[in-house]
């Protein structure tokens, strides 16, 4: 009776590491880094701001611009960012954050004048940058650990 109290205490702790191993805590990046939002100096500073991180689910951005008037217009379409097309939601307030809560690809410019076209555009890829083609359901690591610590005992009762 010992010993299989023992296996299931040690499942229950083995499991319960193994799914909050895999537990991310969300950052909060400023786009830009050090730079902020604004034109850049070159056409690729966003593309490589981007690239130096691995966006996951629950990440937030904050647009911070401290000179000129910009915007952080998100555009629907890789065309539309490619063509600097100017029309989409507009955040137009310095420090403005945005969160997102699923994977996707989102394509961001400045609408201000000729902004975008000097490289103030950005491709934010969260996860994999995949758009979830349906409402998947999804479980929490308290609702596993839940799941899990009650179908031990039940097994430890049962047994």
């Amino acid at each position: 009776m010992a010993s299989r109290l023992c296996f299931n205490i040690g499942f229950l702790i083995v499991a319960s590491v193994g799914l909050l191993h895999g537990a991310y805590a969300a950052n909060t990046y400023t786009v830009g880094g050090d730079l902020g939002w604004i034109v850049p100096p070159n056409n690729t500073y966003y593309e490589e701001w981007t690239s130096q991180s691995t966006f996951q689910i629950g990440d937030t951005f904050v647009f911070n611009w401290t000179t000129g008037t910009h915007t952080a217009t998100e555009v629907s379409t890789k065309e539309e960012y490619d063509n600097c097309t100017k029309t989409g939601m507009i955040l137009a307030f310095a420090g403005v954050k945005v969160t997102f809560n699923e994977n996707g690809t989102h394509y961001f410019l400045c609408s201000e004048g000729t902004h975008c076209e000097q490289g103030q555009k950005m491709i934010i890829k969260i996860g994999d940058g995949i758009a979830p083609s349906f409402a998947a359901p999804s479980l929490t690591a308290a609702a596993a650990l839940s799941a899990l610590f009650f179908s031990t005992l039940a097994i430890f009762f049962l047994n």
